[in-house]
């Protein structure tokens, strides 16, 4: 695609799949429904993404929102104002009962854009559609996804031989539960660990570049880099004694307490068992999906990914 015709058509001409910005979580602008017939409820703060092949979700309700809605096949939709971005139907793969509720875990069937114009979308999908690795399913459903910014966070395991910090942002906190969920990669040569450990700590990104968090994202498959050559100074996590980047405003230590292989991603369950805040009101990086962005009141961190 030349350079012309993406100037005509956004207002960045370099098409990236995200862009990132940081925000305070009360700065967000989207919200996340669950529909069913009539019935609407605000998940927000209670969904996230658990695994991109195939593409899941999990969804948390309360027991009095159990009792308004047949969870089984739904729909999710993307909202920002009165104005819908996306919509995806879904079907139940499990229920898990939670103290206060349940985890609801989603496929992700069909999905349906609606951010800027059709015409937008069919240029964006068919430059990503040069690469062979993409198909136009997979680029709809990112996109539906990333309609809602999603939080960057850094995680960190030790042990007595082996230690890794790496980002991710296939996770979702429910804080009415004191439940953490994450998605790693089954090629993460940490996750193993993690699993016979039984332990994690997820820090933000308060204060930290976008190149390091990425460069740090590079070594989730292979060794990670000597704690002595990190690019910023670590602490240990209280109850853990994992490292704690020095970037961090807060941090939570995780024991886990269920596991599920959902495809290309391993879904963990922990139990938050320390939450330790070290700066006041700190804020993270975020995902945002490409045609989002262009409507958006966000601003960009330069980094492409």
């Amino acid at each position: 695609m030349s350079l012309p015709i993406r100037r005509l058509f956004f207002k960045d001409p370099i098409i990236r799949t995200f862009y990132i910005t940081r925000l305070h979580e009360d700065e967000i602008e989207e919200k996340v429904f669950l529909e069913q017939k009539q019935q609407r409820i605000d998940i927000t703060k209670h969904q996230g993404m658990i695994c991109l092949d195939p593409f899941c979700m999990a969804v948390w309700l309360s027991e009095s929102d159990l009792n308004l809605i047949n969870p089984d096949k739904a729909s999710i939709r993307f909202m920002k104002g009165d104005k819908l971005n996306a919509s995806i139907k879904v079907s139940l793969i499990e229920k898990i009962a939670t103290t206060h509720g349940a985890l609801l875990l989603y496929k992700i069937e069909s999905v349906k854009n609606c951010q800027l114009s059709a015409l937008h979308r069919l240029v964006l999908f068919g430059y990503f559609l040069r690469s062979k690795k993409n198909t136009y399913h997979h680029r709809k459903v990112i996109s539906a996804l990333y309609s809602y910014p999603r939080r960057i966070i850094i995680v960190s395991y030790q042990d007595a031989e082996y230690y890794n910090i790496f980002p991710m942002d296939i996770q979702g906190y429910i804080q009415e539960e004191g439940i953490y969920f994450l998605g790693l990669r089954t090629t993460n040569v940490t996750l193993n660990k993690i699993l016979e450990a039984k332990k994690v700590v997820v820090c933000d990104t308060d204060a930290v570049d976008i190149k390091t968090v990425y460069d740090l994202g590079k070594h989730s498959s292979t060794s990670p880099t000597a704690k002595e050559k990190l690019p910023f100074g670590t602490t240990n996590s209280e109850l853990f004694g994992f490292p704690v980047p020095d970037f961090t405003g807060s941090y939570k230590e995780i024991e886990i307490i269920q596991n599920r292989k959902m495809g290309y991603h391993m879904l963990m369950m922990g139990k938050v068992v320390n939450s330790k805040q070290i700066k006041p009101n700190p804020a993270s990086l975020y995902h945002v999906g490409f045609l989002q962005f262009q409507k958006s009141n966000y601003t960009s961190i330069e980094g492409l990914f």
